[in-house]
């Protein structure tokens, strides 16, 4: 599969020049360095959010950061305004 990456030229430079001294291609030295790098951190099984409350929730965070009140209008109590799409009379 082809794919176009951006690099920084010098990067480039310095990981042609590796390649070259590992007596392959940029394309199959980059392969190789993904592969190890894939193959040196792999990923448990992933577990998937049950409750928008696990979607939400920041690792590492202490409790209180959650237990802010938001106290939310009583839509019951909200009085509505009239509108219109005419435009107004003066």
């Amino acid at each position: 599969m082809n794919v176009t990456l951006k690099l920084p030229d010098e990067v480039v430079r310095e990981a042609r020049i590796r390649a070259v001294h590992d007596s392959k291609s940029l394309s199959a030295w980059m392969a190789d360095l993904v592969r190890r790098e894939l193959a040196s951190e792999p990923l448990g099984e992933a577990k998937v959010p049950q409750t928008w409350v696990e979607v939400l929730t920041v690792q590492g965070m202490p409790d209180s950061f959650y237990e802010k009140d938001f106290p939310l209008p009583d839509r019951k109590t909200t009085k509505h305004r009239e509108f219109s799409f005419e435009p107004d009379q003066d």
